[in-house]
C-alpha cells in the first residue's frame, strides 16, 4: 500500500496492512499539508489537519466498519471512544458496513432494524450526522443479473455541527467505481460557486415588516402619482431597494452598539433607571433577532414551522442545505462532455427549454373531438363570464401561502397581504381591467424557471423539474379564473380523472386501482386475461400544444370569451432560466403549461380528456370488470399519472398503441414506452405476455410496489411494505437541521411533518397496531431527547402525550385511532357518493344488495376493503338520520330522534308503523299529531314534534353528529375515538389559559411541564434514581420540587414581587396547579403572558445555575421578562394580519331553518351591558 500511496504523489503517510484480502487502511498527505496523527488501528485512522487557508484546525477520521454483523458493535464502541474532543470540528469518512435506513439497501434480505438502530444511536451519542452526498446513491454493488443484484449505501460521511459551521460550502461526491465494488468518496471542503459576478435581484423580504419605517416607506412610495399601474410597481420596488440598502448598512453597526451598551449596563449597579435601560436595549436586540429568524425562514421554505419561537439556527441550516441541494455543479452539453462554466450551463438550459417549448404542430383531432361531448351549458358560460369583483381578487390573494417565492418583480404574497389596505384598491382595479381585456398581459406574464433536482446528482437537463415563478399580480388573475373554473370542472372531466376536481380525491384512484389489481392477481381460471399498463408521460405539462387545448375547450362548449381569456394567460408568457442565481436571456415559447401557474393543473385535465375520449370510444379493446355487475374501467388518471386496463391480446395492444399515438400527435404528449410498465392477470400465459410487450415496446414488467406513491400489492408482511414510512420519519429526525429546533419547534415538526408522513397511507390502509406503536416510539424519542441527555427522560407515555391539550396532553396523535378515523372518511364518502367510480366498484363486489353500513367483509377481500370495513363501527357510533320524507328511516331501529341520549325511541314497537313516513301527513307534509301522541310517551312525542320538516318532499339523509354541519370530518371522528374512558383532567380551564396565551410555544410547553410535573427538579430526579440529593442548589434549605422552584424559593418570590404579580394569600396550602390557576385569576388575562414568560425565565435561570454554574441575577431575569413581553407585543403588531382580513358576509340558513345572530358589548365606565339579536330566514 505504501508503494501505491507514493505513486499517487503522497510521500507522507501511514499504512495499516490488510489482513489477506480484507481491510487495509492508508492515509497520505503532501508536503504542503500539516497533519498530526492522533491514533490508528485496523479499523480506523484518526488525524488532525491544520488548515492555513481557513485559519483553524479540524479533525478527520477514516473508518472501516467491521464486516461481521455480530461484531459490528465494536465499530460503534470505537466511535464512542474517539468522541473525546467535542469542541473540535470533526468529520468521519469511510466504509461503515452498515446502513441507517431500509431504503439504503436494494435487493437481498431485509436489514435488521436492530443493526440500523445501533448505528443510529452511536451517531446520536457522538453528536454526528450524515452530511449527504452527490453522485450515485448506493456505494456498493454485487451481482450482475437483475434477480441477484444487490446495492447498498455502505460508504458515507458524518460530521458534527462545528465541522458543518466551518465548512458550509462543502461537497461530498460518490465517484463512479470500475474495479472495486465500492464507490470512492471525495470530500471537497471548499466547494464554491464558480460565479463571482452574480447580479443583485430585488426581492421583498418578510423581515422588512419588522422595520419600523417599512410601512411608512411603502405608503409614501405608493402615493406617488403614476399614470400606469405597472410603472407604480416599478417605482415601489426601486424605492424599497434603495431603502433596504440604507437600512442594511446601519443594521450591523446597530447590533454591535446595542451589545456594547448591554455589556456596560450589566456592569452597573442595579437601579430602576439601569433596569429600564436594560429592558429597552434587550427589546431592540430581540427585534434584530426576530428579523434574522424571519429572513432565514423565508429562505428555508419550512412552511410548517411558525415564526416567533427562536428557530433561527434551524431556518439557517435548512436554507443552507436547500441552497446546496439545488446548486447545479455541472451539466452535460449534449456531446457527452461535462461543463462547469456558469455561462455555458446557462446557455445549455436555455437551449433545452427553447426546444422543449417549441410547438411541433397539431395533427388531425377529428377522432378525439368526436368522443368529447358538449357539456358546458349556456348558464355555465354566463356564470363564467359574469362581472369580476374586488372580493374575488382578494379571495384569490388570500388563498396563497404567505412566504411563497416571488416572481421576476420581487414582490411576494407577503407584500400584498400585509399592505392590502394601502395597495388593495388599485391592485384589484388593475386585475379586473386585465381580466376584462382592457390591459395586455404581456408585461406581467414574464416567468422565471428555476430548476429543482429530481435526483441526487443531476448532470443533464432531464434530471431537473422546472418550476415557474410567476409574478404575484399574474397569479392573482390566474387564481380568479381558477376559482370560477372549478365550479364547472366536474361536468366536463371524466370520472376516471381524480386530480384537482372538486369532490374527488387521489385516494379514489388508489382504492380503485388496488381493487382492480387485486382482482387481476386472483384471476386464475377465467378464459380472458387482462393487463394494466402504467404509462410514463415525458414532460407532460411542458409538451401541451396550445392549439389542441383551444379546440378541446371549444368542443366542450366553453364560450369564445372564456377560451380567449384562458389562452391569453397561456400564450403571452415569456421565460428566462435561473441557474445558480443567475438569470438567463428571455425567450418566447409556443407550447407548454407552466408548473407554478395556478391554471396549469386544470388545463392539463382538459388536455387529458382527449385520451379519455379515445379510450371511451374503444371499449371493445380496453377495460376490465372486477365482477359482472361492476362498471367497466378502461383507465384511471391522476393528472399525468395514467393507468390503462385492457384485454390481453396482440390485437388489443396494437389498438391501444394506435390510440396513444393519435393522442400524442394532437396533444403534444410523448409516451416513453421504455419507462412504461405492464402488469398481467395471473391467468395470462407467457406467450401472450411476450406478444403484448413486443407490440407495445415494453421490456420491463410492472413493479407492483408503488402506484401514486402507495404500495399497490401488499403481501403478508405489512410492516415491510410500509417500512418506508419509518425511513422517512427517521430521515427527518436524523437531519442535522432538526437538532436546532426549540421545544416548540419540535412539537410543530412532530405534528405538521412526522405525523403527516403516514396520513396518506393510513387513508387507504389499516396499518398494524405494532407498526403504529413503533412510529410513536420514534416520535417520543425525538420529543424527549435533549442536548445533555441524548435519549432524555420519558416523563410519560405516548398515550398521555396524545391526549388533547385541554385534557392535559400535547395533542399528539394516537396513530392507530387516527388511522381508523381516516378510513371512516372513506366509508363516509361511499355513503355520500355511492355513484362515484370507486363507490360503484366496491358496491358491486362487496355489498351489491345492501348499504355500506350493513356490508359484510366478504370472501377474499382486498386489503383496502378490509381496512375501510374495519372503520364502519366508528360511523355507526356517530351517524344519525335527518328526517326528510321519512321513507328510509325505521321508527324503531334507526337513530333519528334528536334530544334523546340514545337518539332512538324506547317506546315498544306498534304494528302498522314501520317507517317515519308513517308518522307524516303526506298532504300537508306535517307531523300526525294525534297519532304520535297516542303511540309515544309525552317526552318522546314532544321530541318528535320538534323535528322540523322540509316544505317540499326531500329524501332522508345521514348526518354526523360530531360536526354541527352534519358532515363527517377526520378530526371529529378521531375525537370520538379519543374520548377517555376515565374522567377528563380537572385542570381543563388551566390548560386552556396556558395554550391560549400569546407566548412562544416553547414557553407554554415549559409551563405545561410544570403543571404535569414533568420537569427534572432534583426531587423528580431522585424519584427517577438519576440523582441522590433533592436539596435546592440556590437556597440549600429545602427539597427542590415544582412548588419550591416557582413559589417558595426566594429567587422566584422576588421576581413575582418586582413584576407586581400578586400571589395567592394561602399559597403555602395550595398544590402547584391551584397556585398557578389562582395566579391567573388574581392577576387577570392581561398578565397571563407575563406569568408564563416568568415561569420560563425562572426555570432557565435555575438550569444555568445547576448545569453551568452561572448565577443569573434577579435583575437580569426581570429585564428579560419585561423586554420579551414588549418584543412579543411589538412584533405581533407589526406582523398583524389585521390588514389582510377579508370581507365577511352573512350566509342565509337553509329552508325551513331560521338563523339567530347575537352580539354583545360592555361599557366598563358605566358598567352597562348591551346585547343585539337578529333572527332571519332564507329570504
Amino acid at each position: 500500500m505504501e508503494r501505491v500511496r507514493k505513486r499517487c504523489g503522497f510521500h507522507n503517510g501511514i499504512d495499516v496492512e490488510a489482513n489477506g484480502r480484507s481491510g487495509g487502511l492508508s492515509l497520505g498527505w503532501k508536503n504542503s499539508v500539516q497533519v498530526t496523527l492522533r491514533s490508528f488501528s485496523a479499523r480506523h485512522i484518526d488525524f488532525i489537519i491544520k488548515d492555513d487557508s481557513a485559519g483553524f484546525s479540524w479533525r478527520c477520521t477514516g473508518i472501516y466498519g467491521n464486516p461481521e454483523a455480530h461484531r459490528r458493535h465494536e465499530t460503534w464502541d470505537l466511535l464512542k471512544c474517539l468522541n473525546d474532543s467535542p469542541d473540535m470540528p470533526w468529520v468521519i469518512l469511510g466504509d461503515f458496513n452498515e446502513i441507517l435506513l431500509a431504503s439504503e439497501k436494494h435487493g437481498g434480505l431485509q436489514r435488521s432494524q436492530r443493526q440500523m438502530d445501533q448505528f443510529r444511536n452511536a451517531l446520536e451519542e457522538c453528536e454526528l450526522g450524515d452530511i449527504g452526498s452527490n453522485g450515485p446513491w448506493f456505494t456498493w454493488e454485487k451481482g450482475r443479473r437483475s434477480e441477484s443484484n444487490m446495492r447498498v449505501r455502505l460508504d458515507r460521511g458524518v460530521a458534527n455541527n462545528l465541522w458543518l459551521q466551518c465548512f458550509p460550502e462543502f461537497d461530498l461526491h460518490h465517484l463512479p467505481h470500475s474495479i472495486s465494488d465500492h464507490c470512492p468518496i471525495l470530500l471537497d471542503t471548499m466547494a464554491r460557486s464558480h460565479s463571482s459576478n452574480k447580479v443583485w435581484h430585488f426581492r421583498f423580504e418578510a423581515s422588512w415588516l419588522l422595520e419600523e419605517s417599512c410601512e411608512a416607506t411603502v405608503r409614501e412610495l405608493w402615493n406617488v402619482q403614476k399614470d400606469d399601474f405597472l410603472d407604480k410597481l416599478d417605482h415601489v420596488t426601486s424605492g424599497l431597494d434603495a431603502w433596504f440598502k440604507r437600512t442594511k448598512k446601519a443594521k450591523k453597526l446597530t447590533v454591535e452598539m446595542l451589545n456594547q451598551k448591554l455589556d456596560r449596563l450589566n456592569e452597573l449597579a442595579p437601579s430602576d433607571e439601569v433596569l429600564g435601560d436594560i429592558v429597552d436595549t434587550k427589546l431592540e436586540l430581540n427585534l434584530e433577532k426576530d428579523k434574522d429568524e424571519l429572513y432565514w425562514e423565508q429562505r428555508a421554505r419550512s412552511n410548517w414551522l411558525q415564526f416567533g419561537d427562536r428557530n433561527t439556527t434551524y431556518f439557517h441550516r435548512s436554507a443552507t442545505q436547500r441552497k446546496k441541494k439545488n446548486k447545479v455543479s455541472w451539466l452535460d452539453d449534449g456531446n457527452n462532455s461535462m461543463t462547469t462554466d456558469e455561462g455555458k450551463m446557462g446557455e445549455i438550459a436555455r437551449e433545452y427549454f427553447t426546444s422543449l417549448f417549441n410547438s411541433k404542430g397539431v395533427g388531425d383531432c377529428g377522432e378525439i373531438l368526436s368522443g368529447i361531448n358538449r357539456c358546458i351549458t349556456y348558464e355555465m358560460n354566463s356564470a363564467l363570464e359574469r362581472e369580476f369583483t374586488k372580493d374575488e381578487v382578494f379571495a384569490a390573494l388570500n388563498s396563497m401561502s404567505l412566504l411563497k417565492a416571488a416572481g421576476a418583480d420581487g414582490l411576494g404574497v407577503v407584500f400584498y397581504k400585509r399592505f392590502w389596505k394601502i395597495v388593495g384598491d388599485e391592485v384589484a382595479l388593475f386585475c379586473i381591467k386585465v381580466l376584462k381585456g382592457e390591459y395586455q398581459l404581456d408585461r406581467i406574464n414574464h416567468t422565471r424557471i428555476v430548476l429543482i433536482p429530481k435526483v441526487d446528482d443531476p448532470s443533464s437537463m432531464s434530471n431537473f423539474r422546472p418550476i415557474s415563478l410567476c409574478n404575484v399580480i399574474y397569479k392573482i388573475i390566474s387564481k380568479v379564473l381558477v376559482i370560477r373554473f372549478q365550479d364547472v370542472l366536474p361536468v366536463c372531466i371524466d370520472e376516471a380523472q381524480s386530480a384537482f376536481v372538486p369532490g374527488r380525491l387521489i385516494t379514489d384512484n388508489v382504492l380503485a386501482a388496488f381493487e382492480i389489481l387485486h382482482s387481476l392477481r386472483n384471476k386464475r381460471q377465467c378464459k380472458k386475461s387482462y393487463f394494466a399498463l402504467k404509462l410514463d408521460m415525458s414532460k407532460a405539462y411542458d409538451r401541451v400544444e396550445w392549439d389542441f387545448l383551444d379546440v378541446v375547450m371549444r368542443r366542450m362548449g366553453f364560450s369564445d370569451l372564456w377560451v380567449s381569456r384562458i389562452m391569453k394567460c397561456v400564450s403571452t408568457v415569456t421565460y428566462s432560466v435561473v441557474l445558480n442565481g443567475n438569470v438567463g436571456q428571455s425567450f418566447r415559447p409556443s407550447r407548454g403549461l407552466r408548473q407554478g401557474d395556478p391554471l396549469s393543473p386544470f388545463l392539463f385535465l382538459i388536455c387529458s380528456e382527449g385520451l379519455s375520449s379515445l379510450l371511451r370510444k374503444n371499449e371493445d379493446y380496453v377495460g376490465v370488470r372486477i365482477t359482472r355487475s361492476a362498471p367497466r374501467v378502461s383507465h384511471l388518471f391522476f393528472a399525468d399519472d395514467s393507468l390503462i386496463f385492457g384485454e390481453c391480446s396482440a390485437r388489443g395492444a396494437r389498438k391501444i398503441q394506435d390510440l396513444l399515438l393519435t393522442y400524442a400527435s394532437c396533444s403534444g404528449q410523448l409516451v416513453n414506452f421504455d419507462k412504461s410498465a405492464i402488469f398481467f392477470s395471473s391467468n395470462t400465459g407467457d406467450d401472450e405476455k411476450a406478444d403484448v410487450r413486443r407490440v407495445l415496446g415494453i421490456t420491463q414488467g410492472f413493479n407492483p410496489e408503488k402506484y401514486l406513491g402507495l404500495p399497490i400489492i401488499v403481501g403478508r408482511n405489512r410492516k415491510k411494505a410500509f417500512s418506508v414510512l419509518k425511513d422517512k420519519s427517521l430521515a427527518w429526525i436524523s437531519n442535522w437541521c432538526a437538532k436546532f429546533l426549540s421545544q416548540g419547534g419540535k412539537e410543530v415538526l412532530i405534528k405538521a411533518v412526522l405525523q403527516a408522513i403516514p396520513v396518506y397511507t393510513m387513508s387507504c390502509f389499516l396499518l398494524p397496531k405494532s407498526f403504529c406503536q413503533e412510529l410513536e416510539q420514534i416520535f417520543a424519542n425525538f420529543w424527549w431527547q435533549n442536548s445533555k441527555d441524548k435519549r432524555g427522560i420519558h416523563w410519560c407515555t405516548w398515550s398521555e402525550l396524545s391526549k388533547l391539550k385541554e385534557w392535559g396532553g400535547l395533542g399528539f396523535r394516537d396513530l392507530s385511532k387516527f388511522n381508523v378515523a381516516l378510513l371512516a372518511k372513506q366509508g363516509w364518502r361511499l355513503l355520500l357518493n355511492p355513484s362515484s367510480l370507486v363507490g360503484r366498484l366496491l358496491r358491486a363486489k362487496y355489498y351489491p344488495s345492501t348499504s355500506f353500513l350493513k356490508a359484510c367483509l366478504g370472501h377474499n377481500p382486498s386489503l383496502t376493503w378490509r381496512s375501510i370495513w374495519s372503520a364502519h363501527g366508528l360511523l355507526e357510533l356517530g351517524l344519525r338520520w335527518k328526517v326528510g320524507n321519512g321513507g328510509s328511516i325505521s321508527v324503531w331501529n334507526d337513530f333519528w330522534l334528536p334530544g334523546n341520549p340514545l337518539h332512538r325511541v324506547t317506546t315498544q314497537a306498534v304494528e302498522g308503523i314501520e317507517f317515519v313516513s308513517d308518522l307524516i301527513d303526506p298532504l300537508s307534509n306535517t307531523w300526525r299529531y294525534d297519532l304520535i301522541s297516542s303511540i309515544f310517551s309525552p317526552t318522546e312525542a314532544e321530541q318528535i314534534l320538534c323535528i322540523p320538516l322540509p316544505h317540499d318532499s326531500q329524501p332522508d339523509t345521514l348526518v354526523w353528529q360530531g360536526e354541527h354541519t352534519g358532515v363527517y370530518s377526520t378530526r371529529s371522528g378521531y375525537r370520538y375515538l379519543l374520548r377517555p374512558s376515565e374522567g377528563i383532567s380537572e385542570w381543563g380551564d388551566l390548560f386552556r389559559k396556558v395554550w391560549n396565551a400569546p407566548c412562544p410555544e416553547k414557553m407554554r410547553i415549559v409551563c405545561w411541564k410544570f403543571i404535569r410535573n414533568f420537569v427534572p427538579t432534583k426531587v423528580n430526579l431522585c424519584i427517577k434514581k438519576v440523582a441522590g440529593d433533592p436539596i435546592c442548589n440556590r437556597c440549600y434549605l429545602f427539597p427542590e420540587d415544582v412548588v419550591h422552584v416557582l413559589c417558595e424559593c426566594s429567587y422566584a418570590s422576588q421576581i413575582w414581587l418586582a413584576l407586581q404579580i400578586r400571589e395567592p394569600s394561602n399559597a403555602s396550602s395550595l398544590s402547584f396547579q391551584d397556585w398557578l390557576y389562582q395566579m391567573f385569576i388574581i392577576n387577570g388575562l392581561q398578565h397571563i403572558q407575563t406569568i408564563i414568560i416568568a415561569v420560563y425565565a425562572i426555570w432557565h435561570a435555575r438550569n444555568k445555575l445547576v448545569f453551568e454554574g452561572i448565577a443569573i441575577r434577579i435583575e437580569e431575569s426581570i429585564a428579560f421578562i419585561r423586554s420579551y413581553c414588549l418584543d412579543l407585543n411589538l412584533t405581533q403588531s407589526r406582523l398583524s394580519s389585521e390588514d389582510i382580513i377579508g370581507p365577511s358576509r352573512w350566509i342565509a340558513p337553509l329552508d325551513p331553518f331560521l338563523k339567530l345572530n347575537v352580539d354583545a358589548g360592555f361599557d366598563p365606565s358605566t358598567k352597562t351591558a348591551y346585547v343585539g339579536v337578529i333572527i332571519r330566514n332564507k329570504s
